[in-house]
């Protein structure tokens, strides 16, 4: 495995300096080479046996790419935008919220900041409520890098569905960074559906920063990847807000899913809820990280988290990691995880109502997800995630 980049440093400033982008995005593009090249490796490591092999990952095999725009939707009243063309036109909102979610960056960061090379942005003005979901799908190349500023200003309603697929089923190195700011009794609903190729090597993370009263609700539904790192981290930030976060998978093949999903309470009478759902077959392996923080001046404030995992093989792995970090008295916090198999009691009652065991299993995968695709108020995107279930059956 290589931890450089096979093009340099004179052939990707003379790359940038064609891009038409301010002198301060520039900058930040090269203090990431420089990160980049000085910090090492990230492990896929939280135990003696619980890990992740990334012997796949070659950083050499990293070309630089294209810039480009992608096809976005019109709404009334939204500025939806290619980043690119944002950072000409609203530069001071990019500039301001620009990796403000990140006190420091990892070498992941690093690069998807070094060449980031599409994106989406999107500001929902004050008081305004968009009825109709805002519905993207992503065909990725081989190297692709988006990063996505979603804002929200106060009294302001929103739901975003992003769907990403492969253009071909080569190796291809993926980032995708999503920052997120709800202003005071904003709602936003989002959600992500990942179905890249099996031969992709995605590293994602998704951030949100929730104000007064605000709420988010997450639906994040990983499916495809050969070594997919995907990382959700919502700080409730004021007084009153929230979060929903729904988290599934579904892994088969040699498939390794890094999964992280932390909430931290930052403010008194703050709400989370955090379940995550998946399965695992043949030789796939998923590891799960759940974090619930509550503050010592977030008091009155309510924390859930669980995780279920559905193995379908004797040869699958599963790894859940919940936490709680609680550091005051007045709150409210839990967690639970299962892993288990199929019910044989259940699959026995189903084959005596005249179906083939092949299909009672399909029947019982697919009622084991359904109680959280219920939760999901879009009808299409539920029969969409419905139709990538079976598809991997």
């Amino acid at each position: 495995m290589s931890q450089t980049l096979k093009f340099t440093e004179k052939e990707l400033v003379s790359d940038i300096q064609e891009y038409e982008e301010p002198h301060w995005m520039k900058e930040k593009r090269l203090s990431a080479l420089d990160f980049f090249n000085s910090s090492p490796i990230q492990e896929f490591k939280y135990g003696i046996t619980i890990n992740i092999n990334h012997s796949e990952l070659d950083f050499s095999e990293i070309k630089l790419p294209e810039k480009r725009l992608m096809d976005l939707p019109k709404h009334n009243g939204v500025i939806i935008e290619n980043l690119s063309e944002a950072i000409i036109n609203h530069e001071d909102l990019i500039k301001k919220h620009f990796l403000s979610c990140f006190a420091t960056l990892g070498k992941f960061e690093a690069l998807h900041t070094l060449l980031w090379n599409k994106g989406i942005f999107i500001y929902v003005p004050k008081n305004t409520i968009i009825k109709d979901p805002i519905k993207i799908k992503n065909i990725n190349e081989n190297f692709d890098f988006q990063h996505n500023i979603i804002i929200l200003d106060d009294n302001s309603s929103a739901s975003f569905f992003e769907e990403d697929a492969s253009m071909n089923s080569e190796k291809s190195y993926n980032t995708k960074v999503t920052e997120i700011f709800l202003g005071n009794n904003s709602n936003l609903n989002h959600g992500s559906f990942q179905n890249l190729s099996q031969n992709t090597i995605s590293f994602s993370t998704k951030r949100a920063v929730v104000n007064q009263n605000a709420n988010i609700n997450w639906i994040d539904f990983c499916l495809g990847g050969k070594l997919t790192k995907s990382e959700l981290i919502t700080k409730l930030q004021k007084e009153g807000s929230s979060t929903n976060v729904y988290n599934l998978f579904f892994s088969n093949n040699s498939q390794q899913f890094d999964l992280s999903s932390s909430i931290y309470h930052n403010s008194r009478h703050t709400k989370s809820d955090m379940a995550v759902r998946g399965a695992l077959d043949n030789k796939s392996k998923v590891i799960i990280n759940g974090l619930v923080k509550i503050a010592e001046q977030a008091t009155n404030s309510n924390g859930y988290q669980k995780q279920d995992a559905l193995l379908l093989s004797n040869e699958a792995e599963i790894d859940p990691i919940p936490n709680l970090e609680i550091d005051n008295n007045e709150v409210k916090c839990s967690h639970g995880t299962t892993v288990s198999r199929l019910d044989k009691e259940k699959l026995f009652y189903l084959k005596s109502r005249g179906l083939p065991e092949e299909k009672a299993s399909k029947l019982l995968i697919k009622g084991f997800f359904d109680p959280i695709i219920r939760k999901i108020k879009n009808k299409q995107a539920r029969k969409d995630l419905r139709k990538a279930i079976s598809s991997k059956l």
